[in-house]
């Protein structure tokens, strides 16, 4: 058993640890995000001129009314000249006849102004502006991946931005588990701070997946999967770590793909947990009732969630 060697069960590596792993990850994205810029405020002006008071406009010189042309006189005979008066300031005509209709009763009227009718306002539009925090060169891919546009990612949307080296998409019980670890605010989606811890997380898997991946085949064999057992401290028997490999291998795969292998080693961690809170004395045996079993089960595959 790992408790029985010298080893200390509680100094399992930080990159074994997934949710501690999660909270650094988190606090370095924090450390350096840069702070917007203060806006600019606008220089007031305490030297402004008081404005000249309003003049209106005078109509002392007027210039006379036009003369009609010449065509209009003989086209509209009622239209006749009439010989300039001396009291006058210029010519004066005299219709004697009214050319053009008298106006309507109603024509000084004012008219009530128009008034649309009513609409229902339509619905807000999820902002596409990138977000303050998380970071700035995974949201082109994120937004890419958000096929609603409402700002959150649900598990079929996460799961076409996870892909293995070989292009093939997670293994969905893996994409929920990463939900889990990552849905800070319970809401069963991923926004995009929350995408970014999970982005580095993975990035973080992907360097040990390759450091134990030593034939470069871009998957964990059972040897490889052993060793990388042993360097996470631990100390198994060789029948446990082949029915520990074929629980998440698949069949007739010559290998643990990426996500198959983060999600084998999440599961043993999550399962150590379950069983260090039972072992207080730390020698490597536990006496359980069988609703004890029973809970620990759950909490392990229910991932301390409502629903599995």
């Amino acid at each position: 058993m790992a408790y029985n060697s010298a080893f200390n069960p509680d100094a399992l590596p930080a990159h074994a640890e997934p949710e501690q792993a999660a909270q650094i990850l988190a606090q370095n994205q924090q450390n350096h995000q840069t702070h917007l810029p203060a806006a600019l405020r606008p220089h007031s002006n305490s030297t402004s001129s008081t404005p000249s008071p309003y003049q209106p406009p005078s109509y002392q010189n007027k210039p006379p009314p036009p003369i009609p042309p010449q065509n209009l006189q003989q086209t509209h005979p009622q239209y006749r000249r009439q010989s300039p008066s001396s009291s006058s300031l210029g010519p004066s005509y005299t219709p004697t006849d009214r050319p053009f209709p008298a106006p309507s009763p109603n024509h000084h009227q004012v008219s009530q102004p128009y008034t649309p009718p009513l609409r229902s306002p339509p619905p807000p539009r999820p902002a596409t502006t990138q977000p303050t925090a998380g970071d700035p060169s995974l949201f082109p891919l994120f937004r890419a991946v958000d096929k609603r546009g409402t700002g959150q990612l649900t598990e079929a949307e996460l799961r076409t931005a996870l892909v293995n080296g070989d292009f093939t998409s997670f293994d969905a019980h893996t994409v929920r588990m990463m939900i889990r670890m990552f849905d800070a605010d319970r809401s069963g989606t991923i926004g995009f701070e929350e995408f970014c811890n999970l982005w580095g997380f993975l990035a973080a898997w992907r360097a040990l997946f390759e450091r134990f991946d030593a034939d470069r085949s871009g998957r964990i064999s059972q040897d490889e999967f052993a060793t990388a057992l042993l360097a996470f401290g631990y100390h198994v028997s060789a029948p446990f770590v082949g029915l520990l490999y074929r629980a998440h291998a698949r069949p007739g795969a010559a290998g643990l793909s990426f996500d198959l292998f983060v999600q084998s080693c999440i599961g043993l961690k999550r399962m150590t947990d379950v069983f260090k809170r039972y072992d207080t004395d730390r020698d490597g045996y536990i006496t359980l009732s069988f609703e004890e079993f029973l809970t620990g089960e759950c909490e392990e595959f229910c991932g301390g969630e409502r629903e599995c």
